[in-house]
């Protein structure tokens, strides 16, 4: 059930309703502070429930561990919400983190709780302990967030009155480390690194170079089919992401976009392509494999088995400190910035959502010299223009 309080024309105030998908309102009048008492007090929305006829919730209030999983009463089974809802509406990777949350932090405190009787102090209470447990803040706000998700749900399934982690707040203990920082390549190492794969492991050499030069991520890079790559424009659309061995889309919606590519790498691309056509007749294929990248079968690459096998394998080789393959897109965005690129258009091409995150993330390699004449500051009257403005 939700109670929202409105007010409509000539200051009256109203009270709308919503239960098992039926909205009804009540006048109040022009008494505001009698409407919020309505809405806020739950003998006063059991009496409006009543006497707009709106059917009571059948049934027993399942446990958490019941919502989340499963149970039955005497309206027959329910999936549960990690069978039905998050099935459904969350991204395999997402939907994969939450079990471990529930498992390992949630279902141990909250199992049992029947799920109207958890309040908004328990899951204060149950965040702040996490704190005591040496659990970094953003690691607190993705239990709390996986947390909200299912009271939110329940909420809206009415088994209880609203969401009480919605308002809980997850502090930033001051002092508290950052996230790793970037760890990206200069110009020689990126080199270096890259003639290393093509001399001791050329199948994924054009992996590597297409890593640093698009700044997709490794899960972009593993997604990626020849269907995708147009070389005449030398433009590549990013519109599949390979987590956890399971195809899905974009991270978010602006990661879904079109990324340039160099000279250089159309280059590689072309070669490799003709390999793996070549592969495919030596090792009687059917078909020409639809994976940009793939293994000696022909399937996309697993990333685990190319960060252990060979990642891990060419770093060492390298003498170069540990680096994982998300530093080719740090690499990307720090080179390219470096050389006085628009942050802007880097931001978008990382398929960043604004260039906020881009320059709070990679402000440290912007240029640092100044092109402008800082002495005209001085001067007592405004600096003549040398563009003249723009019309339409």
């Amino acid at each position: 059930m939700s109670v929202i309080v409105r007010e409509k024309n000539k200051r009256e105030w109203w009270v709308f309703i919503s239960h098992h998908g039926k909205r009804k309102s009540k006048k109040i009048g022009k008494d505001k502070r009698l409407a919020f008492e309505v809405a806020k007090k739950s003998e006063a929305a059991k009496l409006a429930l009543r006497e707009m006829n709106l059917e009571e919730k059948k049934g027993r209030i399942p446990t958490f561990k019941e919502y989340v999983f499963g149970w039955e009463d005497n309206e027959g089974t329910h999936p549960g919400w990690l069978n039905s809802f998050a099935q459904l509406s969350l991204k395999n990777s997402t939907r994969s983190g939450y079990k471990n949350f529930l498992n390992h932090y949630l279902i141990p405190i909250f199992g049992n709780y029947p799920l109207n009787e958890i309040t908004s102090r328990l899951v204060s209470d149950f965040t702040y302990r996490f704190f005591e447990a040496k659990l970094s803040s953003g690691s607190v706000k993705n239990i709390k967030n996986c947390f909200s998700s299912i009271l939110r749900k329940g909420n809206e399934d009415t088994y209880l009155a609203s969401n009480h982690a919605r308002w809980v707040r997850v502090p930033k203990p001051e002092g508290e480390g950052l996230f790793r920082e970037p760890s990206p390549f200069t110009w020689e190492e990126r080199n270096h690194f890259e003639s290393l794969f093509k001399e001791k492991v050329l199948r994924y050499y054009p992996l590597v170079v297409c890593g640093f030069r698009t700044g997709l991520r490794i899960g972009e890079l593993l997604g990626l089919q020849w269907g995708d790559i147009d070389f005449f424009n030398k433009i590549i659309l990013v519109q599949r992401n390979i987590t956890l061995g399971k195809i899905t889309t974009p991270q978010t919606s602006s990661s879904k976009r079109k990324v340039r590519m160099t000279t250089n790498l159309v280059e590689v691309l072309e070669k490799h392509r003709q390999r793996i056509m070549e592969e495919k007749l030596r090792k009687g294929w059917k078909e020409m494999p639809e994976w940009v990248f793939v293994n000696e079968i022909g399937s996309f690459i697993n990333y685990g088995r190319f960060v252990n096998r060979y990642w891990h394998r060419i770093i060492t080789l390298s003498g170069l400190s540990r680096r994982t393959p998300h530093d080719m897109r740090h690499t990307y965005a720090t080179l390219r910035l470096s050389k006085g690129d628009s942050l802007a258009e880097v931001s978008k091409e990382m398929g960043h959502g604004n260039t906020d995150l881009t320059y709070k993330t990679y402000y440290k390699w912007l240029p640092k010299e100044s092109r402008t004449n800082i002495d005209e500051l001085d001067k007592k009257t405004k600096p003549i223009c040398n563009h003249l403005p723009e019309f339409a």
